[in-house]
């Protein structure tokens, strides 16, 4: 996920301006540059925290948990969109070279402090907390200053599920659940099933684009449990909300394309679906904010948080 950090807040922040971007949405909270800039500060922290534990097995290292205060909570910050967007992409990468470099260690453990043990991995967690939360933060205050997209209806066309990864299978209706939809798993649990990846949505307008082209594609071959149509899908941002049913889903991240859809497409072309490559047929996860029922055929509005 850390690779696309910057590519995730430049489609955050899309088509809102500077201005936008540097209000708060009220006493006390941050603007969504604030809060990138926050973001920025806190990696190559944890990333440095990261690399002395994996290099050095019990050694000694400061809390990675400790808060940092950008600038009193009363002086609003003016920063430079552009700056703070390349920032979170240098920041990400950088933190996901050290990840994907890891082949093993993530047990190995740090002394902090306060004398207690932090194991290498919770590192990682805190910093994939760290991001998603705030993330989040930034959908959320946009929707408060007025700088969010508008109220849209879409479609469910399909409901997918499956008990062992890609591709997913049709179903008329299902519960949807905190975790995701009921009796659906992932075959791959390293890089799946976190709450932020509950529930993955893709478009119907995208997947027939795709199969006019000649890829073998269409809905639930990718995976995704809902294929929407009718959605203005290149505008999606991360915190928009999807009333589908009953259920209510709230979009985290566009979701990685992975070599189990290779066959789908010409000479396994997978960037097809990478949202860095193409916005609009990138698919999206979502967590579960509202467990409820959804059933094909169902309205889908698409609204801000």
């Amino acid at each position: 996920m850390f690779k696309l950090l910057g590519c995730w807040w430049r489609r955050a922040t899309a088509e809102v301006s500077a201005n936008d971007l540097n209000r708060r949405p009220a006493r006390g909270v941050w603007s969504a540059l604030e809060y990138g800039l926050h973001s920025a500060f806190v990696l190559p922290i944890l990333r440095y925290e990261l690399e002395v534990i994996l290099d050095h097995d019990r050694a000694d290292v400061h809390d990675p948990c400790t808060e940092i205060d950008i600038e009193d909570a009363t002086r609003p910050l003016t920063l430079d969109p552009e700056s703070i967007l390349d920032d979170l992409e240098r920041e990400g990468a950088s933190l996901s070279r050290l990840v994907d470099s890891c082949q093993d260690g993530w047990d190995h453990l740090g002394l902090m402090d306060d004398r207690t043990w932090w194991q290498a991995d919770a590192t990682l967690l805190h910093a994939v907390h760290d991001t998603t939360h705030h993330f989040l933060d930034v959908g959320e205050g946009l929707v408060h200053i007025g700088a969010a997209l508008p109220t849209a209806e879409s479609r469910v066309d399909s409901v997918n599920v499956s008990d062992r990864g890609v591709p997913t299978l049709p179903v008329k209706s299902i519960e949807v659940q905190l975790g995701g939809l009921e009796g659906d798993r992932q075959a791959q649990r390293k890089h799946h099933g976190p709450p932020f990846q509950a529930v993955c949505l893709w478009s119907s307008d995208a997947i027939a684009d795709l199969a006019s082209q000649g890829h073998a594609i269409g809905p639930s071959a990718a995976g995704e449990n809902l294929t929407l149509s009718g959605a203005d899908w290149p505008r999606l941002r991360p915190g928009t909300r999807v009333l589908a049913g009953t259920a209510l889903l709230e979009l985290s991240y566009p979701a990685d394309p992975c070599q189990d859809q290779a066959r789908r497409f010409r000479e396994g072309e997978i960037s097809r679906l990478s949202h860095a490559n193409d916005p609009e047929r990138a698919r999206w996860y979502a967590w579960v904010r509202r467990p409820g029922q959804v059933q094909r055929g169902d309205l889908a509005v698409i609204s801000p948080p």
